[in-house]
């Protein structure tokens, strides 16, 4: 997996955030803060994704997909996720 440099301006509130996680010995810089916390919400829009897709196949609610929404679903897929 390749890797790129990104500047990203913090507000105060999550800098402390990321210096305490670090200071605290749970994760070894402050990119391993910022990599987990983008695994993480990755995976929280995933699991979204993944439960409008099953009650779209269940029955589970009352209006039928947009294009919008096929089109997401569909460059998801495509994407590997």
């Amino acid at each position: 997996m390749g890797s790129k440099t990104i500047q990203v301006v913090l507000p105060d509130e999550l800098t402390g955030f990321v210096e305490r996680s670090v200071k605290g010995g749970r994760y070894q810089d402050e990119g391993e803060v910022v990599r987990e916390a983008l695994r993480r919400l990755e995976i929280a829009e995933l699991a979204d994704e993944l439960k409008q897709f099953e009650q779209a196949f269940a029955g589970g609610h009352q209006r039928p997909e947009t294009e919008e929404e096929i089109q997401r679903i569909e460059a998801a897929v495509k994407a590997g996720r």
